[in-house]
């Protein structure tokens, strides 16, 4: 298992992203961030589409403004 490092805005698009009832996994942090676990296959597949450099926050934000037809940043 991995652990992921999102911030409260992507956590927030994740919750309202959620096709499926939300529950919450995750562990809120002292500064407001969050740590989101998922499972050893789920950090490959985002391992095989992150960018060079790309954090976990911005990976995941980049797959909610796709996922929702945004325009890339």
């Amino acid at each position: 298992m991995k652990w992921l490092h999102i911030s409260e805005t992507t956590h927030r698009a994740l919750a309202e992203a959620a096709i499926y009832p939300w529950q919450e996994t995750g562990r809120r942090q002292a500064g407001g961030s969050w740590l989101i676990p998922v499972g050893d296959e789920v950090a490959e597949r985002l391992d095989e589409i992150r960018l060079d450099g790309e954090s976990d926050d911005d990976l995941i934000m980049r797959i909610i403004r796709d996922h929702r037809g945004d325009k890339p940043s």
